[in-house]
């Protein structure tokens, strides 16, 4: 089976577990209503059991968790489940939170939907995928959710190099986790939904904590990252989304896509 690409190797993915990421992950926006509506729609009937697979602060388990019987939410980061635990929702009762990464963690299947939320191209891929082949229930789905800001053409052409030149993940590489996933045979997509843009205005402030909370931009790994802020804004006002009350005026979509796990890849 071909390697998984460098970028999301787990030498990167402990880096979530730092404080300065975990501080600042609220800051991201939130995933637009309608998803939730789309995965709730894939959850098997028969099976009232969902898996969110690095879940983060649960920003998909806390909405799912009255819609469904139970959400097992598993992350590896002890200080993201714990404040997780503070956000709304995040007390109850059939949320059965899971300190752990997911391939060792004490799962209870059947599960009629797994869900990996900004999440799947950490996990150990020969390992995770058979394991949820095994803990779907037989009409359930594995939902792989990514949420995109920043997405306008100029806005990418604008941004591309600024993260180029302060990017802390030297292997990082723009690709799509689904495709990856499908090139190793480890994943048969079945259907793809991508919401409408919600409005997203944060302060410059929020808008940089919100890149510290991604990998690339990991505080501690950055050697300038003053200099990333300015640039950021400046780049950010140039074109023409900065606000009369200080705000940015940018929108956030996300892209649910569904299908079922490989035991074995190629």
């Amino acid at each position: 089976m071909l390697d998984k690409p460098h970028g999301w190797a787990a030498t990167y993915a402990a880096w979530f577990e730092l404080s300065s990421v975990v501080d600042r992950y609220d800051l991201r926006p939130p995933y637009p209503s309608s998803t939730i509506h789309r995965l709730a729609g894939l959850i098997d009937p028969t099976t009232g059991a969902v898996l969110d697979v690095g879940c983060g602060l649960g920003d998909l388990a806390r909405p799912l968790a009255p819609l469904v019987d139970r959400v097992d939410a598993v992350d590896r980061s002890g200080a993201m489940v714990a404040k997780a635990q503070l956000m709304p929702g995040g007390t109850n009762e059939n949320i059965r939170w899971i300190v752990d990464p997911v391939e060792r963690a004490d799962v209870r299947p059947p599960y009629g939907l797994i869900v990996c939320g900004d999440s799947v191209h950490w996990l150990d891929w020969p390992v995770a995928m058979p394991l949820f082949a095994r803990s779907l229930s037989p009409r359930g789905y594995l939902a792989v959710v990514q949420r995109h800001w920043l997405n306008e053409s100029e806005l990418r052409d604008a941004l591309s190099p600024v993260y180029a030149r302060h990017g802390a993940n030297p292997d990082f590489t723009p690709l799509d986790p689904v495709v990856e996933l499908e090139r190793r045979g480890l994943f048969e997509r079945y259907g793809e939904f991508t919401t409408s843009a919600e409005p997203w205005r944060p302060s410059a402030e929020q808008l940089i904590g919100c890149h510290h909370s991604q990998n690339g931009f990991t505080l501690e790994k950055m050697t300038d990252p003053d200099g990333f802020a300015r640039e950021l804004t400046s780049q950010l006002t140039r074109c023409g989304k900065l606000a009369g009350d200080g705000c940015f005026d940018l929108s956030v979509q996300a892209t649910v896509t569904w299908g079922t796990p490989a035991a074995g890849g190629r």
